[in-house]
């Protein structure tokens, strides 16, 4: 008789595998994607000499080093392959700090992390900062990808 309501509560979340192994595991959940706990590092601004500003987006992070934002790594480019479907710019994030459930809602402004890091996401300087400082290299965080399930291609 309530075999719907039981089907609505016992669903599995559909899980986006990519092409193989990412370091991460992303599942939609509703009109969101969302990835658990995965490693993330920073990127960009005057701390990082390997990194010219540029992202893919057109932001620069030397000429912007306050700016909030995030790298993901979406299936295209240097990230081809990704679980995470080609998203556009400034889509909204929710970054959970898994040690201290500090939460910040940030832009996707560039592509990355590459496969080879195991990592799922990239933060600018300022966000990382938010919850760890530079020198802690990697933390632990949850994201959600506000409206991102709405982008998987069919």
């Amino acid at each position: 008789m309530f075999t719907w309501l039981k089907n609505l509560f016992s669903s599995k979340p559909k899980v986006l595998t990519g092409d193989g192994p990412w370091g991460f595991t992303a599942t939609v959940e509703g009109d969101d994607i969302v990835v658990r706990n995965a490693q993330a590092t920073w990127f960009g601004g005057a701390n990082d000499p390997e990194d010219d500003g540029e992202t893919a987006s057109g932001v620069n992070t030397k000429q912007r080093p306050a700016i909030l934002g995030c790298a993901l790594p979406m299936n295209f480019g240097h990230c081809a392959g990704s679980p995470i479907p080609k998203l556009p710019w400034g889509m909204r994030v929710e970054v959970t700090h898994l040690a201290s459930l500090a939460t910040i809602t940030i832009p996707v402004i560039d592509l990355g992390p590459s496969r080879s890091t195991g990592n799922a996401i990239d933060l600018t300087v300022t966000a990382f900062k938010e919850f760890a400082p530079l020198n802690t290299g990697k933390i632990g965080v949850d994201y959600r990808i506000i409206g991102a399930a709405k982008r998987i291609p069919v």
